[in-house]
This record gives C-alpha cells, structure tokens and sequence, in this order.
C-alpha cells in the first residue's frame, strides 16, 4: 500500500494537517510549463518564502537530438541529471529511475524546512506507478503546498492517483505576469477553497 492509499484511509477520521495550497499545472508544451515555474519560483523568493523541490532544464548535448533531463533542487541548488546516457547519437532519452530517486531523496531532506514544494512533473513514470509518487504522497500528508507539471496527455492517471487533492492551472504558453503574481499570492496563503482554479 502506498503513502497516499493509507492518506486516503485515515482521511474520514481525521482532518488534513494544514489547509495548504496544491496546484497542478497542465501543460501540452515543455517549455511552457518551465516559464511559468521559473515565474513563480523567482516571485516566490522576492516575498521571501521558503522553496524545495526539483525543477527540470533540457540542456542540449552536441551531436545528439534529444536534450539531457537535469533537475535542480531548489532549497540547496544542487543540479542532478535523470537522464541515462545511450552514448553518442541518440534519438531517444530514458529517465534514469535511480538518479530520480536519488533527488527525490534530497528533496526529502529538505521539506521541514520548506513552505512550498516544486516538483517537475507527473510524467510517465509516475502514471505507470513509480517515480515521484511517493514524494507527492508525503508532501500531501505533511501539508506543504505544492506545484507539480501535469502533462496533458497523463491528466487521467493524474486525477486518478492524487487529483481530488489538487487545483489545477492551464499553463499556457506565455504567462502573464498578473497571472503569476496572482497564483503566488494564493501559494503564500493557508486557506484554499476545493474549486479548480482559473487563472487568467
């Protein structure tokens, strides 16, 4: 049984243990999920709150055509690549579900510490059963508010795993400034209401 099966059991007896804020942000395109991380991420640290949890650059890598996946841990700045190398020319990339797990386990260390949680995505690994889902079950319980990238295309897997516990954003493709001053003044806040949310 995993964290959020036993989250879902205990539920009906006691309350969660903070109203905090969850946001999925579905997205179709990559880099526009990153803009608008990146956007709440900076308007966060200017009101001064305190971030943990992976973002995700794609940095390009000579003679290949697919980028190698690098997660920057936000609360230390450590960067890891998730990415396996398939050695020179390669067409395709393939997550390295060791390296994951190996920043999922720093992101970990740091949630005491932490008001809000990023984490990169709800990707295939996740909607397959493995990846971050045990993370996202612990941020869920210890009532910190997070931000996760929902791909599309894996909204069903999403709503189905952990969704009810989540408001969820269109991450269009050029952000608004407004839009994202907005969204970080109701990640600072405790209350929430249980409507989805629609940014503008």
């Amino acid at each position: 049984m995993d964290m959020l099966q036993q989250s879902r059991d205990t539920a009906d007896g006691a309350p969660r243990s903070s109203a905090a804020i969850s946001v999925a942000l579905v997205y179709d395109s990559g880099p526009a999920v990153n803009r608008w991380v990146a956007g709440l991420v900076a308007e966060l640290r200017r009101s001064g709150k305190s971030l943990a949890g992976l973002i995700q650059e794609d940095v390009p890598q000579p003679g290949r055509t697919r980028c190698d996946m690098v997660v920057h841990e936000l609360a230390t700045g450590r960067s890891i690549s998730i990415s396996e190398d398939l050695g020179a020319g390669a067409t395709s990339c393939r997550l390295s579900t060791p390296r994951l797990l190996e920043a999922a386990q720093l992101v970990e260390a740091q949630l005491a510490d932490a008001e809000i949680v990023f984490l990169n995505k709800f990707g295939k690994a996740e909607a397959e059963g493995g990846g971050l889902r045990d993370l996202i079950a612990h941020c869920i319980e210890s009532g910190k508010s997070l931000v996760i990238g929902v791909p599309g295309s894996n909204i069903e897997a999403w709503t189905d795993f952990c969704g009810e516990y989540f408001r969820t954003v269109a991450a269009t493709p050029e952000p608004h400034q407004d839009a994202i001053a907005a969204l970080a003044a109701l990640l600072g806040q405790r209350k929430f209401g249980t409507e989805h949310l629609h940014v503008i």
